[in-house]
């Protein structure tokens, strides 16, 4: 019974998600006549920390930038100079397709259902900037909830997935992963690095952790959780501050859960980043954020309390399983156990995910888009 009501469930996603992309069809039909502005960009934004070091860069070169994303990113956007806000959401879908319409340059940061429908005009093309260093799960047409055999479903992704021109990736390993994941080519690949992680690079970071360690009165060795998100509702497991501080009285324990479950009484505030950068050890799970963590070179424990059922819903890859098996841990006993007996025995997993990421990688993007605009 539960399996019927799944695929009906699935069935009826599959329906409303075939209309929307009629909807869009049919609106490009009424924006066909607008032109191509070359000095007009639009980015879809759902993840700012990814996306704004691009729109402050693009801004301070002269395009006007149209910033599609959250009502509580307005106030970031408003405050740059060539920078124009308009929420997402249908029912500002018509304003939404008025500047794709004329956008020399579009840039998303993850999946868009929307480039399913649209048609890109002559001398338009699409950016991928992900949102991620790397992938130790499955994504895309990988990922385990994706039914190959649903022929309805695979065209509805790939539609969206073949809107896209070029991906930018930091490293040969997440390339493999997109090629994988999209169907997309090599040649697709921007291997310039991810301008996120342009500050990592650009900044001393010995610094920058006592200057933020100092700021947020974190005198202590410094563990921070980020674990990722979980299906279906699947609240993420904490680990429990107290007992870990008491075991470890020379640590302090920050928990920052995915943005999608936050619970306000176990997660911190601080940006991911500030506590990538503050850290001395971090616990994840199947995250990409072990992978980010290595460009800091700081060393990850895995938390795979759920490893089997996650396995079995979403997926693991290749470079998930790679991982020495005294990184993973199933209990907090094991990780503060091992925490204890010797927290110098951990090194950063993922260097290698990193061959692209620059000072650089912001200022190549740049250079190409304009190269592109030419």
């Amino acid at each position: 019974y539960n399996d019927w009501k799944f695929k009906d469930g699935e069935k009826m996603r599959l329906i409303i998600k075939k209309i929307y992309i009629i909807a869009i069809v049919l609106l490009n039909m009424v924006f066909k006549p607008f032109n191509v502005n070359s000095k007009h960009i639009v980015i879809m934004m759902t993840f700012k920390q990814d996306i704004l070091p691009i729109i402050e860069a693009l801004c301070s070169e002269g395009y006007h930038v149209t910033v599609i994303g959250k009502k509580i990113y307005q106030k970031d956007i408003n405050n740059i100079n060539h920078a124009y806000f308009i929420p997402a959401g249908n029912k500002y879908i018509m304003r939404h397709m008025k500047v794709l319409s004329k956008a020399k340059i579009i840039i998303l940061d993850t999946y868009y259902l929307m480039m399913g429908g649209y048609q890109k005009k002559k001398g338009q093309t699409v950016i991928q900037t992900w949102h991620a260093a790397g992938a130790l799960k499955n994504f895309g047409l990988t990922d385990h909830q994706v039914d190959l055999k649903n022929k309805a479903m695979v065209r509805q992704y790939k539609k969206v997935y073949d809107a896209t021109d070029y991906y930018l990736v930091g490293g040969e390993k997440m390339a493999q992963c997109f090629i994988q994941s999209f169907d997309a080519s090599p040649s697709q690949m921007l291997k310039f690095g991810l301008p996120r992680l342009t500050q990592y690079f650009r900044s001393n970071l010995k610094l920058e952790q006592q200057r933020l360690k100092k700021k947020y009165h974190i005198t202590n060795k410094l563990a921070v959780y980020v674990p990722t998100y979980r299906e279906g509702q699947v609240a993420q497991r904490t680990i429990d501050k107290e007992n870990f501080e008491r075991h470890l009285p020379n640590y302090t324990l920050l928990s920052h859960l995915h943005p999608s479950t936050v619970d306000c009484q176990t997660s911190h505030s601080i940006d991911v980043t500030s506590l990538l950068i503050m850290a001395d050890i971090i616990i994840s799970d199947y995250s990409s954020l072990p992978i980010e963590a290595s460009a800091l070179n700081k060393p990850t424990l895995i938390y795979n309390y759920d490893e089997q059922q996650y396995e079995k819903v979403r997926g693991l890859n290749e470079f998930y399983y790679a991982i020495p098996e005294r990184y993973k841990m199933s209990n907090e006993e094991s990780i503060i156990q091992a925490i204890q007996d010797n927290d110098e025995q951990f090194q950063s997993l993922f260097n290698d995910w990193h061959q692209y990421n620059s000072k650089d990688s912001l200022n190549q993007l740049v250079h190409f888009i304009n190269k592109l605009v030419k």
